[in-house]
């Protein structure tokens, strides 16, 4: 597990003012992978963060203790999406796949899917058990993910809900990032 590391400046205030809060947190994390860098990576469009750092947000003294998270994550950085899992005290359960209608880049296999990780805390059932693993959605502006993910999360998770890295605000939901106005310190 990853030891905490001091948080990131986001333009938001990264003070924890609703400790145990959140009984669900959807997180999109700009990771700093190889796959990322260079002439094509993601690093042309928003800075990057190092896992450690990520790691360093105290999402354990904001969640609840019965809780949800949905983290955003590629192919290539699925290790780190994995272990960051663990270092803010969430259990791995499942995957949620979004299946794109183009072909992207890829460092082995052209990457036509992205996936957000399904992690609980303490006891933490499903309100929707009939979900299913995978969605289809388009293609909007780089990094935007898709509406639909809201649907599903709402359906399946409890509020109140935070979105870590959010860029855009959404009805019924708490968001802080560095793109959009926060609502919430961290």
């Amino acid at each position: 597990m990853l030891p905490p590391k001091p948080p990131v400046e986001t333009g938001c205030a990264v003070t924890t003012d609703a400790p145990g809060q959140y009984r669900t947190i959807l997180a999109d994390p700009p990771w700093d992978i190889p796959q990322n860098r260079g002439g094509r990576g993601v690093d042309r469009y928003y800075p990057l963060m190092q896992l450690d750092r990520i790691a360093g947000l105290p999402v354990t003294q904001f969640a609840a203790n019965d809780a949800h998270l949905w983290l955003w994550t590629t192919n290539a950085s699925m290790p780190d999406a994995l272990e960051l899992l663990r270092a803010w005290d969430f259990t791995f359960r499942s995957v949620l796949t979004w299946i794109k209608p183009r072909f992207g880049m890829g460092q082995y296999l052209r990457t036509q899917t992205e996936h957000v990780l399904l992690g609980t805390r303490g006891k933490a059932p499903m309100q929707f058990r009939a979900q299913g693993s995978w969605f289809y959605a388009p293609l909007q502006e780089h990094s935007h993910k898709p509406e639909e993910q809201y649907a599903i999360i709402e359906r399946c998770s409890p509020g109140p809900y935070l979105e870590l890295f959010a860029r855009r605000p959404r009805p019924g939901w708490h968001v802080w990032g560095n793109e959009v106005d926060c609502d919430v310190s961290l």
